[in-house]
């Protein structure tokens, strides 16, 4: 790897870090038994591991498509606002399996306790609910584009290495 190309990984990592940690929602797109997709969005928490967790309602269809078809794809995107080129945001996609978390689970308040840290007390407001649902997104592959022929595959420990992906490897996907 030449010293330019280090140099673009590197910025390329740090953008990565950038919009994880600045995105507080996440589109995601789920599909029910009949095959036909959904599209919507959900505040969300991570872990250290690399994890997602939304809290979202039981009478959404997202939520009744992750219980009967526990897999989506998410994407967490730059706001318009701030692109440079409408057709270039920045933007993080991956494939996820689902699972419910249940209310008896060991992690379940801690994950809401996080949830109302960052979100305020409308989380506490929904905790009262008792249609919600908490659901973690655990990606097992992924993608970060920052520009035009700027696309990295992600690898390795919870998905936080960048491997460019050049001409020859979008044609063969």
């Amino acid at each position: 790897m030449t010293l330019g190309e280090h140099e673009q990984l590197a910025k390329a990592a740090r953008l990565f870090y950038e919009l994880r940690e600045k995105t507080s929602s996440l589109v995601l797109a789920t599909v029910g038994n009949n095959g036909l997709p959904n599209v919507s969005y959900a505040p969300f928490v991570g872990d250290e591991d690399g994890n997602f967790f939304i809290y979202v309602s039981g009478l959404s269809e997202h939520t009744t498509k992750l219980l009967t078809n526990p897999v989506a794809a998410i994407l967490l995107i730059e706001d318009e606002s701030n692109a440079k080129q409408i057709f270039a945001r920045k933007r993080i996609s991956y494939q996820c399996v689902i699972e419910l978390v249940e209310r008896n689970h060991a992690n379940y308040e801690t994950i809401l306790d996080a949830m109302s840290a960052r979100f305020g007390n409308v989380v506490n407001i929904l905790r009262s609910l008792p249609d919600f649902y908490l659901f973690q997104l655990s990606p097992v592959s992924g993608r970060f584009v920052t520009g035009f022929g700027q696309a990295y595959e992600l690898s390795g420990d919870n998905l936080t290495q960048l491997v460019h992906i050049g001409v020859d490897q979008i044609r063969d996907a």
